[in-house]
């Protein structure tokens, strides 16, 4: 019996089941549960649209490897290529040992047939053991990212751990992917998506690292999901879990978490210097509303970020750290504006501090030299959300209220405690309008599962908690 004959293969397209081998409801519930749809507040239900996460041809679906598997059963026949071997003079090197952890994760993954997710915090090592995986299944391999300045960040991780490695780049017109000359290819995922790939052109790939995960589940970046299924597939991420609910997207196709752990271990040296902040000033204290009468978050953030009063206040804070030599300061904002204000004062201040900017657009040699050089970072969230590091730093000043800093904070726990110079500081703004104060608990609740210990300033002497209803309808407190 040939493959087309069979019901079930396992593809380089997914996992292919014939038509004729489902009834009618089965038919119906796959599409059903195989077209997905963000979970939002009902008032903006009407705006979503619903997409699909398989594809059929007139005989067959293609759909999720781990989902088809789970609802079908074992493929009777796979057919997706083993890609080509590594050169033998490839090896991993490095000059430290890895942790009994992350030994403990790379095993876990090989054991899982190497298909699945790492899901670990910021600064526990996820690009090392990728990599060490990589090299342990010694096939050519794939990393795929959404940003340039992470490719430019694993290629140099490649080259400090990667003996022999050479490595390409899939971006816009740059295909540099010829066994004869690659054994990594790196690839942006705005190209994998935008693009058409003839059948079999990934085939000499046996391995697949999905950087920061989590993006998959949008409508767009998953169709790099479609498009790339090696042998081996691994996807990372620090915050796997999304709020719209489509974290199923990526785990039907690259499967579950092997190992699950994103909350950092508890650091009671860490403080969390929690500066409450209030102005009668209408400019900051009135919350812009659309026709429906509903806060408009953007414009209400444009007015933090613009208000002087605050601005001076967080630059009395930076001052005050920047004077002590060992204090490495990274300053996250959602508005360039706000850090632009920054860096007028900074170069206005009677002391003068070494200081630049890390956000989009600048070129990874300036990225480079400033975060070598500078005692300040201003930065925005975008740039350091993700795959960023810079070991030296110990402060961090949340200059705009956010509700998820898991990645944010974890920028300045990349040293061991061991080397700590001054305990790790997160300087956290609270603003008083109620969405803010609500971010704020969120944040808290965050920072005490951390076990980090606060230090309050100008708290007001009763905050007040909130009950509100959920999406779903449910009531729960702020």
């Amino acid at each position: 019996m040939s493959v087309q004959d069979k019901d079930r293969v396992l593809t380089a397209k997914g996992y292919a089941i014939k038509k004729s081998f489902l009834t009618d409801i089965q038919i119906q519930g796959l599409r059903s549960e195989l077209t997905v749809a963000p979970k939002v507040l009902d008032r903006f239900q009407k705006d979503i649209q619903n997409f699909p996460i398989y594809y059929e041809s007139k005989t067959r679906f293609y759909v999720p490897r781990h989902w088809g598997i789970k609802k079908f059963g074992e493929p009777e026949v796979d057919i997706v290529s083993e890609g080509l071997s590594l050169p033998e003079t490839i090896s991993f090197s490095t000059k430290f040992p890895p942790h009994d952890f992350q030994n403990e994760i790379i095993e876990s993954f090989i054991e899982k047939n190497a298909n699945g997710l790492i899901c670990v915090p910021c600064g526990y090592g996820k690009t090392f053991m990728a990599l060490n995986i990589a090299v342990r299944l010694k096939r050519r391999f794939l990393i795929i990212v959404d940003k340039e300045f992470l490719m430019n960040q694993w290629k140099s991780e490649i080259e400090n751990f990667i003996i022999g490695a050479r490595v390409g780049i899939l971006q816009a017109n740059k295909i540099q992917m010829e066994a004869e000359k690659y054994d990594v290819t790196i690839c942006m995922i705005q190209t994998i998506c935008r693009r058409e790939f003839p059948d079999g052109f990934f085939d000499q790939y046996g391995f697949t690292i999905f950087d920061e995960c989590h993006h998959l589940g949008a409508s767009y970046f998953c169709k790099a999901l479609l498009k790339i299924q090696t042998k081996y597939m691994l996807g990372l991420s620090a915050t796997p879990d999304r709020e719209d609910g489509l974290t199923c997207v990526f785990e039907y196709y690259l499967g579950e978490p092997v190992y699950k752990n994103t909350k950092r271990a508890p650091d009671k040296e860490a403080v969390v210097k929690a500066v409450w902040f209030d102005s009668e000033d209408p400019a900051y204290k009135d919350v812009p509303v659309n026709w429906r009468g509903e806060p408009v978050t953007a414009k209400l953030l444009n007015q933090v970020a613009e208000f002087e009063a605050r601005n001076k206040k967080i630059m009395e804070l930076i001052d005050e750290y920047a004077k002590d030599s060992n204090r490495f300061i990274l300053i996250l904002s959602d508005r360039i504006s706000q850090l632009e204000w920054f860096e007028k004062a900074l170069n206005e201040w009677s002391t003068k501090f070494i200081h630049g900017y890390y956000i989009g657009g600048m070129k990874q040699s300036k990225l480079d030299a400033n975060a070598d050089k500078c005692q300040i970072l201003l930065a925005t969230y975008q740039m350091a959300s993700e795959a960023f590091s810079v070991k030296k730093l110990n402060t961090v000043i949340l200059a705009t209220p956010r509700k998820n800093v898991e990645q944010s904070t974890g920028r300045i726990f990349r040293q061991r405690i061991d080397e700590r110079k001054v305990a790790p500081h997160i300087i956290d703004i609270i603003d008083s309008h109620e969405c803010h104060k609500r971010r704020w608990f969120v944040r808290q609740k965050f920072y005490k599962e951390c076990e980090y210990t606060f230090q309050h300033i100008d708290k007001p002497k009763k905050v007040v908690q909130k009950t509100e209803a959920n999406e779903h309808g449910s009531l729960f407190k702020f």
